[in-house]
């Protein structure tokens, strides 16, 4: 098994090969807003975060997806206490964790009201190509994608594992893109990067049918969830 690089403390535990086209249990995309009108570079989110408690400050990627939301990594924003984030060439605003899942290592941010459409989600098969866009390291990089898998890891801050549905892509990403959108030859987004490889030719993102899932789920949530400083980490409710 290669080694991977997450931009946390979280460990790829194995891949096991789920299908080499579409995989059955991919759900179909849900297209809200029509053709895209926003390009995938006008919905690069770049993240700051300021460490709760004793933990460090970071940066990191992200996608608005609508709505003024902003899609991230949980391992991102898992110990912040401030986040500021700006989308596309916006200025810097302040942004309030309103939605995290630690087994999925999926946030989500919402920022003030701006004019971002929402994002058009696809699943993907082996084969298929696209870009990953605003790797906060690698910027703009192509992939192609080699398997649809199963993802087993530790989830976020803690030992248990969990699996989730996703790509392995052919694609040289490094520690610092993740969050980054990764999206097809139509723009539809197919996942948000969370690993990278070390032979700096693979990157394992999380599916788009796993992003709706956690959105669903946390559609009403509109509660900022804060720092508790003494454990230096998000107090999840």
């Amino acid at each position: 098994m290669r080694a991977v690089r997450i931009a946390s403390q979280v460990a790829l535990v194995f891949l096991v090969t789920v299908a080499n086209g579409c995989s059955s249990n991919e759900s179909a995309g849900t297209d809200l807003s029509g053709p895209p009108t926003f390009s995938p570079a006008q919905r690069v989110a770049r993240i700051a975060t300021t460490g709760c408690g004793f933990a460090p400050d970071r940066t990191g990627s992200g996608v608005a997806i609508g709505d003024g939301l902003v899609l991230t990594v949980a391992h991102l924003v898992a110990r912040a206490d401030k986040v500021v984030a700006s989308v596309g060439r916006g200025e810097d605003v302040s942004a309030a964790i309103t939605a995290v899942d630690l087994n999925l290592d999926l946030a989500v941010l919402r920022v003030p009201p701006d004019a971002v459409p929402a994002v058009e989600m696809s699943p993907a098969g082996t084969g298929d190509q696209g870009l990953i866009v605003g790797g906060a390291a690698s910027g703009t990089v192509p992939f192609v994608v080699k398997d649809v898998v199963s993802l087993s890891i530790e989830e976020i801050l803690g030992t248990d594992r969990h699996s989730r549905l996703g790509y392995e892509l052919e694609a040289a990403t490094t520690t610092g893109d993740s969050g980054a959108g990764a999206y097809d030859d139509a723009d539809r987004l197919i996942g948000i990067v969370f690993a990278t490889g070390e032979d700096g030719e693979s990157s394992w993102i999380t599916a788009s049918s796993e992003i709706e899932r956690f959105l669903a789920a946390h559609e009403a949530a509109i509660t900022p969830i804060v720092c508790d400083q003494e454990a230096s980490r998000l107090e999840l409710p």
